[in-house]
């Protein structure tokens, strides 16, 4: 039986492992918002749903691959331990302290299961399943470094700080629409979305260094709010404990439809005048509500500081305590032994709100800004590109530039689109730096893709030439074992 669950375990790690990092469609968005004639480009503007072909399709993993994060290395150590049932208080206070070190966390991650679009005399319709994952946090601050760094030795008494954190697993079936204006010059776009969650993470603990009776206590209080079909191992012999997934909840967690959810994507462009557009757009406009696999925990706790390893001093009116240099408490937490509350919550979406700006210089060269806010509570970025696009010839496509992501101020996105008579080919990363210089680099990620147009009409001429604009010669066809020159018919 134990042969059994290791093989589970190792099942589900290479499903989850592979979604997650080797077959994802988190497009870098800053890259590619500017080409409005990529097959996917709906993802953040659902007024981009246009087709120059009746049916287009793309099915995983062709629809799309794709890493986006910014230094995770721990927190990818953590989720490997986590499926491989090997998880205890020292993976937790390591992710922690990596993720303490910098001023915010985030990733998105999506993979693209089906897209189908068809083009009709009254618009654009798509249909989308997709799986989407992402994660954010804010947990640096006076009182987290005091608690868990070594080398912060001072805090001040009774400042409040708060850790702010979300995560966040789900599937998306997606209806979109788009309709065009007859000159072309308006369209506007709507996506109705129905989500399924499968795992939940949200922090909404505070926390502070209070005198209590003489004494020094770390006070929290606040929710942590869990769904996952998690399994808590004790171990009486030391302080550790292991967290893994429920044997006999696998399956359950990859097929998970107990967590239902609802949004809308919205969107405009408008072209003001032949050489100027504009568009904007919000996408995930809803929430989901978490009614299954709830393990939830209440952080209302009081850790006393031992007497020998501190002092207090007062300055200016302000109080301090100082800690004994090279030490730290983060000994006297077990996330474990925490209450477990099984209230069913819901939590509205990530907001994303888009803008953009396109300048054509001429037919094959243009100018974008986009900027990109992503709404969340105490937990907003905003990120800003400037890119230039310019067309090699009639079937490449390449936008690139400078962009400003969350608190990383030095990236170059870059993305290249082939259009074919087939389909399409698009290959692109929202940081160039990430390839050259990927240790020194905060954000990374890279995304590439394809899809394929249905029923598509044989183009039996060739392209026109600059000297004979209206006139496009018939392709000459020959029989390759023979090199004898087809006519129609024969061809037929």
């Amino acid at each position: 039986m134990k042969d059994s669950l290791s093989f589970k375990r190792k099942i589900l790690f290479l499903i989850c492992w592979t979604f997650m990092f080797t077959l994802t469609k988190a497009q870098p968005s800053l890259a590619f918002y500017p080409l409005t004639n990529q097959f996917s480009s709906f993802d953040y503007n659902p007024a981009f749903l246009t087709s120059h072909e009746k049916f287009t399709f793309s099915i995983f993993p062709l629809a799309g691959t794709s890493v986006e994060f910014n230094n995770q290395k721990v927190i990818n150590s953590m989720t490997s331990k986590f499926f491989k049932g090997s998880l205890d208080n020292q993976d937790y206070k390591n992710a922690f302290n990596d993720i303490m070190a910098q001023s915010s966390f985030h990733q998105n991650l999506e993979s693209s299961l089906l897209s189908f679009t068809y083009r009709s005399d009254i618009g654009f319709f798509n249909f989308r399943i997709k799986e989407s994952e992402y994660f954010l946090a804010k947990v640096e601050g006076d009182i987290t470094k005091f608690i868990f760094k070594s080398d912060i030795q001072s805090a001040v008494i009774d400042q409040i700080q708060s850790l702010p954190a979300q995560s966040a697993h789900y599937r998306e079936y997606s209806l979109g629409y788009a309709f065009q204006s007859p000159h072309k010059r308006f369209t506007a776009g709507i996506r109705a979305k129905l989500y399924f969650g499968k795992f939940a993470f949200f922090s909404n603990v505070s926390g502070s260094i209070q005198n209590k009776f003489n004494d020094y206590v770390l006070k929290t209080s606040g929710l942590i709010q869990i769904s996952f079909p998690e399994n808590t191992i004790y171990n009486p012999k030391d302080s550790s404990n292991t967290f893994n997934f429920s044997s006999s909840k696998i399956f359950d967690y990859l097929l998970n439809s107990g967590n239902p959810g609802m949004g809308v994507d919205l969107g405009i462009n408008y072209r003001v005048s032949p050489d100027l557009t504009c568009s904007m757009s919000i996408i995930d406009l809803g929430k989901i509500n978490w009614k299954s696999h709830v393990n939830s925990r209440r952080l209302n706790e009081e850790y006393l500081l031992a007497n020998s390893t501190y002092q207090t001093s007062t300055e200016g009116g302000v109080q301090t305590i100082t800690k004994n240099e090279n030490y730290t408490y983060s000994d006297s937490f077990d996330f474990a032994k925490l209450a477990i509350d099984s209230t069913t919550f819901s939590n509205p979406m990530p907001l994303s709100i888009y803008a953009g700006i396109k300048y054509r210089v001429n037919p094959g060269f243009s100018l974008d800004m986009t900027d990109k806010y992503v709404v969340v509570k105490d937990l907003s970025y905003n990120s800003l590109s400037v890119t230039a696009q310019f067309d090699v010839n009639k079937k490449l496509s390449v936008s690139a530039g400078y962009s400003m992501i969350g608190d990383s101020y030095f990236n170059i996105p870059l993305a290249l689109l082939y259009q074919g008579n087939f389909g399409q080919i698009f290959l692109g990363t929202d940081n160039l730096t990430t390839l050259a210089l990927p240790s020194s680099a905060q954000y990374a990620g890279i995304s590439f893709g394809a899809c394929f147009y249905l029923f598509t009409h044989r183009n039996l001429s060739v392209d026109a030439s600059d000297y004979t604009p209206f006139y496009r010669p018939r392709k000459i066809i020959k029989n390759h074992r023979t090199g004898l020159i087809l006519n129609d018919d024969s061809n037929k």
